[in-house]
């Protein structure tokens, strides 16, 4: 069965209907809002879910640095072990015992739940479905499609509600009792929201009065809409409340005026004319003409390219609010730009502190693994 079409006529829960009826195996790609993403099915079942990605474990990795599960240094460590081992993610993570089997099963697990989310809030967009060979390992375990289903209508129901009360997540959180009150007090917020006492208090004692929203929900590790949901039934019991700071370290408090996608644009010009300047420069005609190294001007055109690359996530990040989820989001300021921007030579990923940045190794090894703060 090949089955495509658009959101409009057929929608995401009709499909995985279909898909669980007829107990097929395959790809489902959906593409809206400038995002691609895909739920793997085996015999009708929901294997995982997670954005289309270039680099295989691209979304893995970055969801566990900004989850807390990995650490900047750790990912770089694993990706440049990758490159030698060509082996997967997670087992590159348990060869360097980076990360526990059950913790890298726990992000793949969320990674699929913030994926099956996203995907039911849409309601535009363009679907495809093509039946292969899905692979799997001894962490992967097919969870039934009605069951998500149900979870996914119902989550998309309560989200409005949620949304409307958290519209700003870069806004820094407070507690507003001890923890011997919130103890007392829990169980009413316990009822109301359905959250079970251990994640409550979890997403409680994260509140420090430093933390943003988003970042006390990404460290929960309980995913958008669960920790979402408690965030709120502590605000309105009153148990934290929000503080008048806003994170910095948030990608989308970054906070401009109307024109900041034409800041954005300036400052991706300005840095396209100084790295055009730069891959101008004439080669060295030999090592006796120059005082310098016969590879320098190699390596300043290297840094203008990086310049360049990061110069597009900052416009991005203007533009829109936060920094893309993986270097193909850079794609609308392609048009923008000078010369084609080289995202199929650099490794990225999010962090908490915004990004992590790493150019790949040259076909003839001349050129290392190298990060870019």
């Amino acid at each position: 069965m090949s089955l495509q079409g658009v959101l409009a006529d057929f929608g995401v829960a009709d499909i995985f209907q279909l898909i669980a009826q007829q107990r097929k195996t395959g790809i489902l790609s959906v593409e809206a809002r400038s995002r691609s993403l895909e739920v793997h099915f085996v015999e009708g079942g929901v294997l995982r879910a997670l954005p289309a990605e270039s680099r295989p474990d691209e979304a893995l990795g970055a969801l566990m640095i900004r989850t807390g599960t990995l650490s900047d240094v750790g990912l770089a460590q694993a990706w440049k072990t990758q490159v030698k081992m060509r082996e997967p993610l997670p087992s590159v993570l348990l060869a360097l015992d980076l990360v526990e089997r059950d913790a890298i099963g726990a992000a793949k697990r969320l990674l699929t739940d913030e994926a099956i989310f996203e995907l039911f809030l849409w309601d535009e967009g363009r679907f495809s479905f093509r039946p292969c060979r899905i692979d799997m390992d001894d962490i992967d375990a097919p969870v039934g499609a009605e069951m998500v289903l149900l979870d996914a209508l119902r989550m998309r129901d309560e989200w409005a509600q949620i949304r409307d009360e958290l519209r700003d997540l870069s806004v820094v959180l407070k507690p507003a009792v001890d923890i011997e009150e919130f103890r007392t007090r829990r169980a009413k917020v316990e009822t109301s929201t359905g959250v079970r006492p251990q994640e409550l208090e979890r997403v409680f004692t994260l509140v420090d009065g430093r933390l943003s929203i988003r970042r006390v929900i990404d460290l929960s590790r309980m995913g958008t809409f669960q920790g979402g949901r408690a965030v709120v039934g502590l605000l309105r019991e009153k148990l934290v409340s929000r503080s008048a700071r806003v994170s910095t370290t948030t990608p989308a408090a970054v906070r401009g005026s109307r024109n900041r996608p034409v800041l954005a644009f300036l400052v991706l010009v300005i840095c396209g004319l100084w790295a055009s300047l730069l891959l101008r420069l004439p080669g060295p005609r030999s090592v006796g003409d120059y005082p310098m190294p016969e590879n320098a001007v190699s390596e300043v055109r290297t840094a203008a390219t990086t310049e360049r690359l990061r110069a597009a996530l900052e416009a991005h990040r203007w533009a829109q609010g936060g920094y893309p989820s993986s270097l193909e989001g850079l794609r609308a300021v392609h048009d923008t730009s000078l010369a084609p921007l080289p995202v199929d030579r650099y490794i990225y990923a999010r962090s908490a502190e915004g990004y992590v940045l790493y150019r790949r190794p040259s076909l003839e090894g001349k050129e290392g693994l190298r990060g870019v703060p």
